[in-house]
């Protein structure tokens, strides 16, 4: 930690921070981050991270919800709850398969009679706590995809106002769609943090039309194309949602330490 606190120390003495304020240049440069985050997307098959994921319920935003997550093109994602009520919670979807229903593990569920149940994605024990939230929107190339279309529908409109703040692992956007309505845009502003390792997205805050935040996320941890023979997803999963995840494999190498690796955290 004492490092970290160093080499912002040093970045900000040495180099001091440029904002560029709502510009062409800020424009441009939000535009080329855009890009060559897609671009980089692109190359990527797989991914796993530390996911902190904290959204508004009903007025305030609710706790910070601590998940890893694995995600594999097309859309294949997997959710290991690490704190909160929800800690022991496991969640596997796969777009196309099991009519749309999310796989759902958590022990002592139904008395340990039924380690897998599968829930339609609008029950109310799945949106417990994340009434906005949808599944097909998670992940980090949803986000990408949708903030890209956004900007461009922007620039045509001139609602398009751009702050850039660079810091010492990238750059921060602060991005607000002017004079826009709730219908027009997902959101009202839209702060983004661009990795400079890997030029993706890593932490997104989302603000209403009163400038209120309805969501903050962040991937933390972040590998790419990890591959299904990853040892810590494979000591993570329950060994059921391990078979859907990858049907073709009959049983997981390893034992699921998912519970134990919950309770250490």
């Amino acid at each position: 930690m004492k490092k970290i606190i160093l080499s912002f120390l040093l970045f900000f003495l040495f180099f001091p921070v440029i904002v560029e304020a709502s510009s062409d240049t800020a424009r441009e440069r939000l535009s080329a981050a855009l890009e060559k985050g897609i671009k980089t997307y692109g190359s990527v098959k797989d991914y796993k991270a530390v996911f902190q994921k904290q959204e508004k319920s009903g007025s305030v935003l609710g706790p910070q919800e601590t998940i890893f997550l694995k995600f594999e093109k097309p859309f294949k994602i997997f959710m290991g709850w690490m704190n909160t009520q929800k800690k022991g919670l496991q969640v596997f979807y796969e777009r196309g398969k099991h009519e749309g229903k999310l796989a759902i593990h958590k022990p002592g569920l139904l008395l340990g009679l039924a380690p897998v149940i599968f829930l339609d994605q609008n029950s109310p024990w799945v949106k417990e706590g994340s009434e906005s939230y949808n599944i097909e929107d998670a992940g980090i190339g949803p986000f990408l995809n949708d903030f890209s279309e956004a900007v461009k529908k922007a620039e045509r409109n001139n609602q398009l106002q751009v702050v850039v703040t660079p810091d010492p692992r990238g750059k921060t956007m602060d991005v607000t769609f002017a004079g826009s309505k709730p219908d027009d845009y997902f959101a009202y502003r839209v702060v983004v943090h661009f990795d400079e390792k890997t030029s993706l997205t890593d932490h997104m805050e989302l603000f209403d039309w009163q400038n209120q935040p309805t969501g903050v996320y962040s991937y933390e941890n972040l590998k790419l194309n990890v591959g299904n023979e990853d040892l810590e997803f494979k000591q993570l999963v329950d060994k059921k949602l391990y078979r859907l995840y990858v049907p073709s494999v009959i049983k997981p190498s390893v034992s699921n330490n998912f519970a134990r690796a919950s309770n250490k955290s």
